[in-house]
């Protein structure tokens, strides 16, 4: 199958004002925000954007737009993603396997730098199938060249188009109901996910068992007295939890479902946040551009790096901020940064070194004008 598609990507004439952003059910949040710098530029005047997601709903904000198509059918996505000038994609290019022709420019801009072990079966077919990846810093450079035998050539030093949200001055919070001037601070915790039947993983043993039903009511009137917000914002692979179903004024859970229905990108919500608490998922690596502090919760670490493992031998050198294991923790880290105490902030740079080459901005127009789209 690999050869046949490769010569079918070879022998289709490509439509040089034709750009394809590939996700699967789940829409990365790269390619959102690329479809919203391309419309907002008017890219979309001079090329026709095909956007193939299985998920109608990820992507229901874009239909109705000139030269903007949904692509549903895996036929078609097929077709589209082997006839446009331009490829993006962020996870496996399961429709489009196949070695790359030199008349398409097909970027992997992936879905974060990795903490965690990622698969990959055969790196110098796999190389093959795109002209460029995305490397936001050393620290995924020198893994990505590891993992998928990197050529030089194939290297492009950049920023993550969605970082650009980050960075958003509409007002998100508002969106989802919530006056952000009725609390102190605001919290995001996102998590990685440990279980998932959608994708037949278990990288751990515990099921994000350090905040549940028995403890969430206290850690809820925690908040209230100190007049705080934490938002809950689930991996879409992770099972449900019943804690997900959890509601008050001072815990919100949005799962992607709640931000498409809203018409907003993640990205956006992440920035309006003033902490991030997460774990090992590659969204610390993204927050670091905001310079605000963040917290590691880590109760399972000795599981998930038995089960799933890390790329680092010590992971904890790669995380710039307190690590937490039980609520008590978590407590006594929100209480720091209520009174101001930030003690991570010369660790947060140096990571920020390691891991972002370009903290300027602006990285959707960069990666288009690298893969060469103009208007």
């Amino acid at each position: 199958m690999f050869k046949l598609n490769s010569l079918m990507i070879k022998m289709l004439i490509k439509n040089k004002n034709k750009i394809v952003l590939y996700g699967r059910a789940m829409y990365d949040e790269n390619q959102i925000a690329l479809i919203n710098y391309l419309i907002k530029e008017k890219y979309n005047e001079k090329y026709k954007i095909y956007l193939v997601c299985t998920d109608e709903n990820a992507v229901g904000a874009y239909m109705k737009i000139h030269n903007v198509f949904i692509v549903k059918s895996k036929i078609a996505g097929y077709l589209h993603t082997q006839t446009a000038k331009y490829v993006f994609f962020t996870h496996g290019k399961g429709m489009t396997t196949g070695k790359v022709s030199k008349s398409q420019t097909v970027f992997n801009l992936w879905h974060g730098t990795a903490l965690k072990v990622l698969p990959c079966e055969d790196p110098d077919k796999y190389n093959s199938t795109f002209t460029y990846a995305l490397c936001a810093g050393k620290f995924a450079e020198d893994y990505f060249k590891k993992l998928w035998n990197l050529r030089e050539e194939q290297i492009y030093r950049g920023g993550y188009p969605r970082c650009d949200e980050l960075f958003n001055s509409s007002d998100i919070l508002a969106k989802l109901g919530i006056e952000k001037e009725k609390y102190q601070k605001t919290i995001l915790y996102m998590p990685t996910y440990r279980k998932s039947n959608a994708i037949g993983r278990e990288d751990s043993e515990n099921n994000m068992d350090f905040l549940n039903m028995d403890n969430i009511d206290k850690f809820d009137d925690y908040l209230k007295t100190n007049n705080m917000l934490m938002i809950i914002k689930p991996h879409p692979y992770q099972n449900d939890l019943q804690v997900f179903n959890y509601k008050s004024d001072n815990i919100k859970v949005f799962k992607n479902s709640d931000l498409h229905k809203n018409k907003i990108s993640l990205y956006s919500l992440v920035g309006k946040c003033d902490v991030l608490l997460t774990d090992y998922s590659s969204i610390y690596f993204d927050f670091l551009l905001t310079q605000k502090p963040m917290g590691f919760v880590i109760d399972d670490i000795n599981s998930y790096g038995d089960k799933r493992g890390f790329v680092v031998e010590n992971p904890l050198d790669y995380m710039p901020g307190e690590k937490i294991e039980n609520l008590n923790g978590l407590t006594k880290f929100l209480d720091d940064i209520k009174s101001g105490k930030d003690s991570w902030i010369d660790e947060r740079k140096r990571i920020n070194d390691l891991v972002n080459y370009d903290q300027e901005g602006n990285y959707c127009k960069k990666v288009l004008d690298f893969a060469g789209i103009v208007k």
